[in-house]
């Protein structure tokens, strides 16, 4: 399966206006069907990285890029290069494109698309491909020791569990991996400033609650998973009892009997609408959260479309467009 990235006129108008209001943004290096035309730090290599699995040499700058992590493709386009195969995230990726709306105009190339919900190694050797990254994949021992076998894999560091870590290790992680380190760590420093930015007073200390309603079961992120730690850095607070109830894991489901435990929250963030069946009605018109406060006294954000995609994605590239996007309706939805 061949997609093709191609930016939208109205989309890169609609990104540059909210850019102007919003603050800064980062400035995208020139676009390239390769990553051979995305100048790399020659004396960054070889290169050592090291991960959950080991370590990984790269011994000179990449030329051929597979991504089989979800979202890893963001850093890559980030830094000018374009993968020659990524892995599909189903119902999160703008059907036909490759990238969301954030980074649709990055990248002016044709990219081969891995579906399904295994990781094909086959079509992984056949793109030839002289580095693999996986921070963002949950691949296992197994796998890795498959990918290896074709080229050097970059899978996350090893504090982390599988798809909690954080944005600025993986875009740090990915620019050292590709000979731009510096880059990594400019574009890391510009975003941090963003969310410091648009932190604002009455935030700091709220409680917020960030909850998955797929018609039949509700979760919520535990302050570990990237889409919580997007509050956390706008002030917000995760209630400790849903770390409690998450465990190790990077979300808690919450059972019927136990759902006033979203009455802890200030402001309740429902986000994957796509997934449920009716959207933000769904949540709306739900009986089991009558007695929510933040439902029934609109003390809630509901995220749908291009926003949902983004806020889920969580890369140095789709958080620009989410903080353009969600500061409103955050600020709309906090009791003052």
């Amino acid at each position: 399966m061949k997609k093709t990235l191609m930016g939208g006129l109205a989309a890169l108008l609609a990104i540059s206006t909210l850019s102007a209001c919003a603050g800064e943004t980062i400035d995208a290096p020139s676009s390239s069907s390769e990553s051979s035309d995305a100048v790399a730090d020659a004396s960054a290599f070889p290169v050592t990285i090291e991960h959950k699995f080991g370590e990984s040499i790269v011994n000179e700058a990449p030329q051929r890029v597979v991504s089989v992590g979800y979202t890893d493709q963001d850093a890559l386009l980030a830094f000018g290069i374009t993968p020659v195969l990524i892995r599909e995230w189903e119902g999160m990726a703008p059907e036909g494109e490759i990238a969301g709306e954030w980074a649709s105009d990055r990248a002016d190339g044709e990219t081969e698309m891995l579906t399904g919900k295994e990781i094909n190694v086959e079509k992984v050797a056949e793109a030839k491909p002289d580095l693999i990254v996986a921070t963002y994949s949950g691949i296992d021992q197994e796998m890795y020791d498959k990918l290896s076998v074709i080229a050097p894999v970059i899978a996350q560091k090893g504090e982390y569990p599988d798809y909690q870590q954080p944005w600025q290790v993986t875009t740090q992680e990915i620019g050292q991996a590709v000979g731009k380190g510096a880059e990594a760590e400019e574009m890391v420093q510009k975003l941090e400033k963003r969310f410091s930015d648009a932190a604002r007073p009455e935030w700091k200390g709220k409680k917020a609650i960030v909850a998955i309603w797929k018609g039949d079961k509700l979760y919520a992120f535990s302050s570990q998973d990237p889409r919580s730690r997007f509050f956390e850095e706008l002030g917000f607070v995760i209630p400790s009892s849903i770390d409690e109830i998450a465990g190790d894991s990077f979300n808690a489901s919450i059972s019927p009997e136990n759902v006033d435990v979203l009455n802890e929250a200030d402001v309740i963030i429902w986000d994957q609408l796509s997934y449920a069946p009716n959207g933000k009605e769904s949540v709306t018109e739900e009986s089991l959260f009558d007695n929510i406060d933040a439902v029934k006294n609109g003390h809630s954000v509901y995220l749908e479309g291009e926003l949902e995609k983004a806020f889920g994605w969580q890369t140095v590239l789709s958080l620009n467009y989410a903080l353009d996007n969600i500061q409103e309706p955050l600020a709309e939805a906090t009791p003052k």
